[in-house]
């Protein structure tokens, strides 16, 4: 009994490990699409510091930082879908956030 337990844990652990990682074709589409619509207000002044500046002030999850991007998109008039938001979030998370 306690060993099927245990297989069931390792096997719990190993889908949630998987599930917690990011989609690399959806990070790629982030990253394709941060470069074509955030790279010229955010690639000069904006480095991997400045991004990592802000996690724990006004970004503390990855529900927050999406909701960052949604309201960058809105601001400048970018016409994306709910997925695009997601992607670039994936990408932004993935790359300098690694927030839950």
């Amino acid at each position: 009994m306690k060993r099927i337990a245990m297989m069931s844990l390792g096997i719990a652990a190993l889908v949630m490990g998987t599930a917690a990682q990011a989609n690399p074709e959806m990070v790629a589409k982030g990253e394709k699409l941060h470069a074509e619509k955030c790279a010229a207000c955010h690639a000069a002044p904006h480095d991997a510091k400045f991004y990592t500046s802000r996690v724990g002030k006004d970004l503390k999850t990855k529900a927050s930082l999406n909701t960052k991007v949604q309201a960058c998109a809105n601001h400048f008039n970018i016409d994306w879908f709910d997925d695009d938001i997601a992607a670039v979030t994936e990408y932004l998370n993935t790359k300098y956030y690694k927030l839950k």
